[in-house]
Parts: C-alpha cells; sequence; structure tokens
C-alpha cells in the first residue's frame, strides 16, 4: 500500500508505505507509514495509586483495585491544524473515572481520545483510569 499527499504546489507526493497480508472486507485496517516529524506526543502517568478491597463474599480473595492517572500533550509544528486518535489498551476490568476529553469505548478492551491540535500548538489530555483484579 502506498500514500500519497499533494504537498504546496498541489503535485503528487508518496508519503509512506505499508504492507498488509490480509484484511477481511469490511474491517478496518490501520497502516503505520511511518513516524511524523512534525506531529509528537508526550505520554506521562503522572499518578498511581492501589488499594485492597474486602472479598465479594466469605471464602473469597480480596480484590485489587489501581488508580492511575496520565497527562499526555500533542504538538503541531505543522502549518494546518490536525486530527489525532490517541488510544490506550486495557485488559480485565476497567473505566474511565475522569478525562479533559471525552473518551469513546472502541471495544472491551481499548478506549480512543480525539484531538484537533490547532497548527503550530498543542493540547493537553488528562484522563484517569481505574482497574480492578
Amino acid at each position: 500500500m502506498q500514500l500519497y499527499q499533494a504537498d504546496s504546489s498541489g503535485r503528487v507526493q508518496l508519503i509512506g508505505e505499508a504492507s498488509n497480508d490480509h484484511t477481511a472486507p469490511g474491517r478496518d485496517l490501520r497502516v503505520q507509514s511511518g513516524d511524523a516529524f512534525d506531529v509528537s506526543a508526550e505520554r506521562v502517568q503522572t499518578d498511581f495509586t492501589q488499594e485492597t478491597l474486602p472479598a465479594p463474599r466469605r471464602g473469597l480473595p480480596n480484590r485489587q483495585r489501581a488508580t492511575a492517572a496520565y497527562r499526555v500533550t500533542i504538538s503541531n509544528a505543522k502549518a494546518e491544524p490536525v486530527t489525532v486518535d490517541v488510544r490506550e489498551a486495557r485488559y480485565g476490568v476497567w473505566k474511565i473515572v475522569e478525562s479533559s476529553v471525552a473518551p469513546e469505548k472502541l471495544s472491551a478492551t481499548e478506549q480512543r481520545f480525539r484531538l484537533v491540535v490547532p497548527a503550530g500548538g498543542d493540547v493537553t489530555l488528562t484522563y484517569t483510569v481505574q482497574m480492578e483484579s
């Protein structure tokens, strides 16, 4: 697969290549064509706590709850705004308990935050996720 985009003069330029063995008809395909040097991200875990919860019934083990907070800063050096999807994967029992941008649950294991980053600017996403086991 080859990806093309028009440059500032309107000429079509190759911007990346990727390959995929097979995708079922009607399914989404994710293509990684390379790294963008003018759009960057920094993800930092800002907090983490863990607590023991009582067992749901006698004879069962205690449960654990972990709460983690994150800050993701997306910077855009382009001359036009860009839309960036921040995707987070979690397994087990989890939920987003606080977020600066409305999350979209894509599946039982994946969450997406869609951010519009202005030209020459940056946007910061903050969120807290709670996980139980």
